[in-house]
């Protein structure tokens, strides 16, 4: 074996430019599958760290968009009658998108009173807003715009300054929060609420209350109340789909590495096909040509491994340093865990071994005269 291993490296070192060549792409082949699999990862550990409670959102049916809903003011009565004993909290909401830094933005607004008890905003720096002309930024987006206390954001043609910003669970980590008076003023909105959220009291049937409030002659078979965990769900099943698509991805990135050794496995012996002839025609046999084959395309895969991983790691380090990555408004860390490694090693290790021994089949089919011809 060891003798193998060192004819091997000499053979490599030999066609320095064609071996040169080959781990160039093999490694951007497993470069990529790494990348991808970090963001799958990173996708998941998102989704699976959100947590919601068991609180009911009000919102109008057959609406796309939640920007173009309307909450009646029937209809937030309704959920008011059934405080003290039912419900402990009613919270109408407005929601808009907008523009801000070149990013789309989901701009919020309520009761500052709810921010914390009924939204779950948990203030990290700043304060809350202090007067009309301040609002809350969320983590996430504060990060995308490089945001900071005092910061000055243009919405809608008028100038507001970031009081302070928060974290939260959800969509609401990427969003910018201002009180509903500030809202009705900013847009002057004719339409009112767009949501409402509902703030169970302890103890009580969730189901129950849902379906009593759902089926109250107010809401007029018009409205849909659907609980806060499954509603935020919904919100982020494109994430989900996405998470899905790219484990996929990286899965059929990885098997270009059996295409990328086949096709070097064959160019290799159409070109040694000679040399090979005379191993066996002195003795040698195929059994131990094959072996020395297998070793040899063995080392490249796992060369173009260290110099993929190698680059996948300098590239996910930088991104985060120089450009990091959101999607929909939520900072995604690229991270290669060291199971990735050892998975990705594995996978490489097999798919190589396993197409240089069949590439390897075809010409120990050949008579020994056919290959002494291939010079």
């Amino acid at each position: 074996m060891l003798l193998a291993v060192r004819l091997s490296v000499q053979d490599l070192l030999r066609g320095r430019s064609r071996t040169l060549l080959s781990i160039i792409g093999l490694s951007v082949v497993i470069a990529g599958y790494f990348i991808l699999s970090a963001l799958s990862e990173a996708l998941s550990s998102y989704l699976s760290n959100t947590n919601i409670s068991r609180n009911l959102i009000v919102i109008q049916k057959d609406v796309l968009d939640a920007s173009d809903a309307t909450i009646q003011p029937q209809v937030i009565q309704a959920a008011r009658d059934l405080i003290p004993g039912k419900v402990s909290r009613v919270s109408p909401n407005n929601f808009r998108h907008t523009r801000l830094g070149g990013h789309v933005v989901q701009l919020r607004a309520s009761d500052p009173q709810d921010w914390e008890s009924v939204y779950h905003l948990a203030l990290v720096r700043g304060s809350w807003p202090g007067d009309d002309w301040q609002i809350a930024a969320g983590e996430g987006i504060a990060l995308t715009n490089n945001w900071q206390i005092g910061s000055a954001v243009q919405i809608f043609g008028t100038q507001f300054k970031i009081s302070g910003i928060f974290r939260a669970p959800g969509s609401a980590f990427a969003s910018v929060w201002m009180p509903s008076s500030t809202f009705m003023k900013l847009f002057d909105s004719q339409r009112g609420y767009q949501s409402l959220l509902v703030l169970l009291s302890a103890g009580v049937d969730p189901e129950a209350v849902r379906a009593e409030l759902e089926n109250d002659p107010r809401l007029g078979g018009a409205y849909a109340v659907y609980f806060e965990d499954d509603y935020t769900r919904r919100g982020l099943q494109f994430l989900k789909d996405l998470s899905s698509l790219i484990t996929i991805s990286s899965l059929v990135a990885l098997l270009g590495i059996t295409f990328g050794v086949f096709n070097a496995v064959n160019l290799s012996t159409a070109e040694h096909g000679y040399e090979i002839g005379i191993l066996l025609g002195i003795g040698f046999s195929q059994r131990s040509v094959r072996g020395f084959l297998l070793v040899r395309f063995t080392l490249l895969g796992l060369l173009a491994y260290a110099v993929g991983l190698a680059a996948a790691l300098l590239y996910t380090t930088s991104q985060q340093i120089f450009n990091p990555l959101f999607v929909l408004g939520f900072p995604l860390v690229l991270k290669i865990t060291p199971e990735m490694a050892f998975t990705g090693f594995g996978l490489v290790f097999s798919l190589t071994l396993l197409s240089a021994w069949f590439s390897t089949r075809r010409l120990f089919n050949l008579q020994i005269v056919a290959l002494l011809r291939e010079r």
